[in-house]
Formats: structure tokens, sequence, C-alpha cells
């Protein structure tokens, strides 16, 4: 059973995402021809015309060590070793590992 303060969490993370992916939705399609005005659900200015602007200036390491201390991250698992905007490689001893996966190569019949 949950918690009132779970409950809460989650309500929380629910109702930001929800009011953050409406925002970037609606910049998205601002220039973008329509026939019909995009549906608003009643409620959530205060959201629209605060949380999201805010939550968009604070940088990230202030959101990360907010979520940390709410306990609204994921845990058991670790963080990727590259920072955000790098590129992915793959690992250094990928090549070895596919060579030693794979079937070894079957005889020509032909020969």
């Amino acid at each position: 059973m949950m918690s009132g303060l779970t409950n809460a969490k989650r309500n929380l993370r629910k109702r930001s995402e929800e009011h953050l992916r409406l925002a970037v939705l609606s910049e998205i399609g601002r220039d973008q021809p329509s026939t019909v005005e995009p549906y608003k659900e009643k409620g959530g200015r205060l959201w629209g015309s605060l949380f999201v602007p805010v939550y968009r200036r604070v940088p990230w390491k202030a959101k990360e060590k907010a979520m940390g201390a709410l306990g609204m991250t994921a845990q058991g698992w670790k963080a990727p070793s590259r920072k955000p905007g790098e590129p992915w490689r793959p690992p250094a001893d990928m090549a070895d590992r596919v060579a030693n996966a794979a079937p070894p190569a079957k005889a020509d019949p032909d020969s």
C-alpha cells in the first residue's frame, strides 16, 4: 500500500511532466497549420504560467539535487559514464565481445 507522501510525489511528478510536455508541444505546433484549435484542459494555469518558465530557468544540477532530496529519482542503478550532450561511444572491448558472441562460420560444402 502506498503512503500519502508517495502518492503526493507521484502526483507532483505526473503533473509537472504533463505540463512540460504540453508546453513543448504548443511551441512545436505554434507555426504549423491546423484546422482546429488544440484541446486545453480546464485548470493548470499556475503550472503553465509559473512552473514551466521557472523550471526552464533552473540549472540541471539544482533540479537533480532537489529531486534527490525529495526521493524522486530512480534507485539501484548506476548513472551513465557520459555527460548529457556527449555522443555515445561503444565500450573499448566491444569488438572482442562481438567476435566471441558470433557463431562459428560454417565450412563451404562446395570446396
